[in-house]
């Protein structure tokens, strides 16, 4: 039987919640597919672990409560993550469902496109070299240059360069996902083509999305 629009966001709501204590913690539950434990040996580094793992070394940092990557010691027991993480945006809902591979995770109101500037449909995949914290950024259209500091600098917390690899997405690039500094345009079609986050929630994806491996699928 075909859940309700109410039933889903129940279903999902209970799976974000169970995210937090399988995923989002150091527990690790009995023949959990998708996270593990790993003992650390002489010489390992956390941000090489995590490409070994597809996820970024934030995340392992974060979720074994390590306060800076060189603090691991030989010997202890971290828990690992089986990634790439992904996501999946659906315009006519302003909403962001994000995977662990093909395990739904939790959901996230997002900003899109404004009319005529619609964000595309298609596959889009996170830029190698396209996460950065609160980039310089020059608007094309008018060519001023935002820093960090300005009061109207437009990017938030986070940039999640992308570059489009199937359907109308394919071969287009200078979208991405990024915080704001106006939270009311989440949930809105005011920008021109960028999927806008909360800034804590951009924070959590540039600490989840691995570059050249997560993908983010635009559908109406």
């Amino acid at each position: 039987i075909p859940m309700s629009v109410q039933q889903r966001a129940f279903v999902k709501d209970q799976m974000s919640e169970l995210a937090d204590k399988w995923l989002f913690s150091r527990e690790i539950f009995p023949d959990d597919k998708l996270c593990g434990s790993l003992e650390v040996k002489p010489g390992d580094q956390l941000r090489t672990i995590g490409k070994q793992f597809k996820v970024p070394y934030e995340i392992l940092m974060d979720i074994n409560k390590i306060s800076q990557p060189q603090n691991m010691r030989a010997g202890e027991a971290i828990k690992v993550i089986n990634g790439p993480f992904h996501a999946k945006v659906y315009r006519s809902t302003f909403t962001m469902d994000l995977y662990l591979q093909d395990t739904f995770v939790r959901s996230f109101h997002v900003g899109l496109g404004k009319p005529g500037r619609e964000t595309p449909i298609g596959l889009w995949r996170v830029k190698t070299g396209g996460k950065l914290i609160k980039p310089i950024w020059t608007d094309r259209e008018t060519n001023k240059t935002y820093h960090p500091e300005d009061p109207d600098y437009p990017l938030g917390s986070r940039w999640i360069g992308l570059e489009g690899i199937k359907g109308n997405a394919k071969g287009r690039e200078g979208f991405g996902l990024h915080g704001t500094k106006d939270p009311e345009q989440i949930g809105t079609a005011d920008s021109r083509g960028c999927i806008r986050l909360h800034n804590g929630d951009a924070i959590l994806l540039y600490n989840l999305f691995e570059e050249g491996l997560s993908t983010v699928e635009v559908v109406e």
